[in-house]
């Protein structure tokens, strides 16, 4: 049997010859820019310079064009769909060259240089799922160029990889256009909420101005204790993303009724101060429970918008905890209970949407993630 040869467990129809391992570094060598000095670098500038800090993101370095247009003509430069790869700190995070005029660090963000035998796209999925050699259990945050061409891949026909490459692509497109949609509800959520609790936008046939109360004022009673789900049926695949299907809650520590309307809030540790509405988040996590006079949902929204303010003003900084007179000092703005309801239930709505959309994205990553390792590993 040769050891270096695999057929995968999973094809495109018509593809039958078995994939070849190889090196790497049978297939090409490591391509870096030339070093950037700081000095040669500004704040503002012709040509972005990306470190591994900006890599992926937004610079905050530039070059003059003289020196690009100089160093671009005369050492080593990526082509067009060359697969850059971050070096150090996280490593093997990826970018693929699309011909605009920027640089990089050296040796922090490098590409492999190669011939016709690998195919880009193919190559990106490649590192998606790669074991850098020599780097599987080493506490060692830096991917040198021995590590790059030392490592194994499985390599099919040219033909079979542009298929492939190509496939995985338009689910990478799909994940994006998802997280685009995503990040689109979140902010026409963040808009709608900012003229809402601002009181610069109301529902038709509303027109009572809004109170002030403090947090206590709004809510019947306040509990503190721990969360923990009692799961009736089948546990669900996804309760790391706060689904709960079919489960049912209940509090430890005391014996108070608490239901999925009230407000919890994270009492302490990293995430104190977040909110969410029922248990959603929040198990095994020392919280308090808040039961609304009126719409849990309009309150547990409103509360929502003002995070940040909680975080800020009604946590402690060093050892994270809420201080014990957020209830009595955090104000929030009460209307008529309809007006809450339709607030609340619009809202409600959204976050739905949102919750399905990032569902749908993360069903999608599981997809892809299944198909490579049935192609690659």
């Amino acid at each position: 049997m040769n050891n270096n040869v695999k057929v995968p467990k999973l094809r495109f129809k018509g593809y039958n010859d078995a994939w070849v391992q190889r090196k790497l570094g049978d297939l090409g060598s490591v391509g870096m820019n030339k070093r950037i000095f700081k000095e040669q670098t500004s704040d503002v500038g012709d040509v972005p310079f990306y470190k591994i800090g900006t890599f992926g993101g937004t610079p905050d370095a530039f070059i003059s064009r003289n020196l690009f247009e100089e160093y671009k003509s005369k050492y080593q430069y990526p082509n067009v769909g060359d697969v850059l790869i971050s070096a150090s700190g996280s490593i093997g995070r990826t970018v693929v060259y699309q011909g605009e005029d920027e640089y990089f660090q050296d040796s922090n963000i490098v590409w492999l240089k190669h011939d016709s035998q690998l195919d880009n796209a193919f190559l990106k999925q490649f590192y998606s799922i790669v074991k850098w050699q020599g780097l599987e259990g080493s506490t060692i945050k830096r991917l040198y160029n021995k590590n790059i061409l030392e490592t194994q891949i499985w390599l099919p026909s040219s033909e079979e990889q542009a298929k492939v490459g190509e496939f995985f692509d338009k689910i990478d497109n799909l994940i994006a256009d998802n997280q685009y949609k995503v990040k689109l509800l979140e902010t026409k959520k963040s808009a709608l909420a900012d003229r809402i609790f601002n009181q610069r936008l109301r529902f038709e046939g509303f027109t009572t101005p809004w109170s002030q109360l403090k947090l206590h004022e709004a809510v019947i009673s306040e509990f503190k204790g721990k969360a923990k789900a009692i799961m009736s049926g089948e546990k669900s695949a996804y309760l790391d993303a706060n689904y709960l299907n079919g489960g049912e809650l209940t509090f430890v520590d005391f014996e108070k009724d608490v239901d999925r309307d009230d407000v919890i809030i994270l009492w302490d540790g990293s995430q104190a101060g977040t909110v969410y509405h029922g248990f959603e988040g929040a198990l095994g996590s020392t919280l308090k429970a808040y039961k609304p006079k009126e719409d849990g949902a309009f309150l547990y929204q409103q509360l929502k918008y003002k995070q940040q303010i909680i975080y800020d003003r009604f946590r402690t900084p060093n050892i994270p905890h809420v201080i014990k007179s957020f209830a009595d000092e955090f104000l929030v703005g009460m209307t008529d209970v309809d007006e809450q309801q339709k607030i609340g239930k619009m809202f409600d709505k959204m976050d739905n949407l949102i919750s399905a959309t990032q569902y749908r994205g993360e069903l999608l990553k599981r997809l892809k993630n299944a198909y490579l390792k049935q192609m690659f590993i």
